[in-house]
């Protein structure tokens, strides 16, 4: 028997995620200054002018890590979306739990910097509200899943 994982936690997890995933991806190997410019509060980048070689060495490094969830996001899920007796869901829900982690974190990392400008919506750049609205979207979503809202784990 196989536990149930509902369509829309299907194309986000499968599809959505991973190229969310994949745009960060790109933007940390290839496009520093975007990644800084749309990745980090407005109150750091606002007055960057060019990403400095310590920088753009730590910011491949967070890309060799994002490598890393982007495969687990693809392979793993993929490969057990289907598997029997709940695994599929187990596992589903351990990925989501550790990748909500990391989502929090990064949440917390910004409020941290500056939590007036954080808390600041009205002041929020366009980057900001990217950044932040997704983080946040995608933190209800995996709570969603991990909490089996919406029909998750039911028998099929």
């Amino acid at each position: 028997m196989v536990a149930h994982i509902p369509l829309f936690y299907r194309i986000v997890f499968l599809y959505i995620d991973p190229l969310i995933c994949l745009s960060g991806i790109y933007l940390m190997f290839f496009d520093h200054q975007t990644f800084v410019v749309n990745g980090t509060p407005s109150s750091l980048s606002a007055s960057l002018s060019k990403v400095d070689p310590l920088a753009a060495h730590l910011i491949m490094n967070i890309g060799l890590y994002s490598i890393c969830i982007f495969s687990l996001q693809v392979l793993l899920l993929h490969q057990f979306k289907d598997a029997p007796n709940g695994l599929n869901v187990k596992l589903w829900r351990i990925l989501m739990f550790s990748i909500l982690l990391i989502d929090v974190g990064l949440i917390y990392g910004g409020y941290s910097v500056n939590p007036k400008a954080f808390l600041d919506f009205g002041a929020w750049t366009t980057g900001d509200w990217g950044n932040n609205g997704i983080l946040a979207a995608l933190v209800v979503i995996r709570s969603a899943f991990i909490l089996g809202i919406g029909g998750v784990g039911k028998n099929t």
